[in-house]
């Protein structure tokens, strides 16, 4: 019986001291002392270049600024065919087709504002998303790439 009862406290004695480590634990988690910085990353393989991104969460909107290199600057095929961000696919608005990068960035922007998107970017929540981008190289045929970002909302 003694055996049986040195290992009962034995086991309530450190039961006590695991339980307060994981409540100790959890609260440090709660005041996000462990909450890791979020870099913002932008992967677009050649030819394109971004150049900056980012969710600004007063109004929902989604930007991107993105050049492109030795595409063939006379064709309209030189687009953003789909951006998705969380998983839901916006409508892309630009200020033009895709250049060449001697000329302006093309910035693309999606607006999720409408309630039907039903996405709420607080400031300093993170999002993650895809781009579909459409080009022709000069002489070539059309191309498509696809591009991921993720970051922290502004």
């Amino acid at each position: 019986m003694k055996k049986a009862q040195a290992a009962m406290e034995f086991l309530m004695t450190y039961g006590w001291a695991i339980l307060i480590i994981f409540v100790v634990i959890g609260l440090l988690f709660t005041l996000r002392v462990f909450d890791l910085p979020v870099p913002s990353t932008c992967n677009i393989p050649n030819p394109y270049i971004c150049r900056d991104m980012k969710v600004d969460s007063s109004t929902d909107i989604f930007t991107i600024k993105i050049e492109a290199v030795n595409i063939d600057t006379s064709r309209n095929e030189n687009r953003i065919r789909e951006i998705t961000i969380n998983g839901v696919k916006c409508t892309v608005f630009t200020n033009g087709n895709l250049k060449t990068a001697s000329e302006a960035p093309v910035t693309a922007s999606c607006d999720f504002s409408d309630s039907r998107w039903r996405l709420d970017f607080n400031k300093g929540s993170r999002f993650e998303g895809s781009i579909l981008l459409e080009y022709i190289k000069f002489g070539g045929s059309a191309r498509t790439v696809t591009g991921t970002f993720s970051g922290k909302t502004e």
